[in-house]
């Protein structure tokens, strides 16, 4: 008797998602509709080159697809290093070509924005990060309209206020990690000409944000990261020193709150990670004194340091 078609592609399907574990994926099935995991793992071991009859924008978009992943190797490993080396090493993607993939990845940084625990939050992070490499293009290359930066800008903000899954490293699954992927992409937003005194603005009520309702203390880096995109509003020629004056006048008052009251361990620990991520910014900003803005934020920065100890 033969099976219905349905049946026999529902048994095949089945069988490629039973081949396709981690140390047999180079081998077994496709790694999404289009080239098959034998054809990246070629490209990779080439170093992600393409030839003149490979085309950069079609395979660009079909790797933004493999962010989705949950198998490291794959997301990181083919997907994010092949957009890296297209977008920001090689420039392959022209213009047009760039902000057709900022609107696919657009797509997929919020998908599931929210949710805590579950694999959505691999789609979102990766797609944030390989946002990223567009934003750090742009720097080189200016690619993005006004309102297409706008677009980043509003993502990176609205992801640090409403992103829930804060994992760093998923054991079997790898790096979540999307606060410090959210924080590279408003690194390099933060350097951009086009970025407004407004902006400026809600990129550290943002980062501010995100540290004092984190509800923990970070430890898998993204405190640093974080701090680095302070460091690039607080390294430019129009740096608004009030931004960071607002945060520290804050940041005294709820010290004073913690120690004057009855202790508490929320406030203290939202306290913690605003230090943690000063002491970062200090850092950075020390590394380059003759950044045009930053001496008069070190200044405010030294003086809120001393009354918080």
């Amino acid at each position: 008797m033969r099976l219905p078609v349905r049946w026999v592609s529902l048994a095949r399907r089945a069988r490629c998602l039973w081949l396709a574990l981690p140390l047999a994926w180079a081998t077994a099935c496709p790694a999404a509709p289009g080239h098959p995991a034998s054809f990246w793992q070629g490209l990779k071991e080439q170093q992600f080159k393409l030839d003149a009859q490979q085309s950069a924008p079609e395979l660009a978009a079909e790797a933004a697809g493999l962010l989705h992943r949950t198998d490291p190797e794959i997301r990181d490993g083919i997907g994010y290093e092949a957009l890296a080396a297209w977008i920001y090493r090689d420039q392959l993607l022209s213009a047009p070509e760039l902000q057709q993939l900022q609107v696919q990845l657009l797509r997929s940084a919020t998908q599931g924005l929210g949710h805590v625990g579950d694999d959505s939050l691999f789609a979102r992070s990766f797609s944030i990060l390989a946002l990223s490499l567009l934003a750090a293009e742009d720097l080189k290359k200016p690619f993005l309209t006004p309102a297409q930066y706008t677009e980043l800008v509003n993502l990176g903000t609205r992801s640090l206020a409403q992103e829930r899954d804060l994992r760093g490293y998923v054991p079997g699954k790898g790096w979540g990690h999307a606060t410090a992927h959210t924080a590279d992409l408003l690194k390099f937003l933060a350097r951009n000409p086009q970025l407004q005194p407004v902006q400026q603005q809600h990129i550290v009520e943002a980062v501010v944000g995100r540290l004092h309702s984190a509800g923990m203390v970070f430890v898998w880096g993204e405190d640093a990261r974080l701090a680095a995109a302070l460091a690039s509003i607080a390294r430019r020629p129009d740096a608004d020193a009030g931004n960071f004056a607002r945060w520290f006048d804050e940041l005294r008052a709820a010290h004073r709150r913690l120690w004057e009251g009855r202790f508490d361990t929320a406030r203290y620990v939202a306290e913690r990670a605003q230090l943690n991520a000063l002491a970062e910014l200090s850092l950075a900003l020390d590394s380059d004194p003759s950044t045009p803005g930053a001496p008069a934020i070190r200044e405010l920065m030294r003086a809120a340091s001393r009354d918080l100890r």
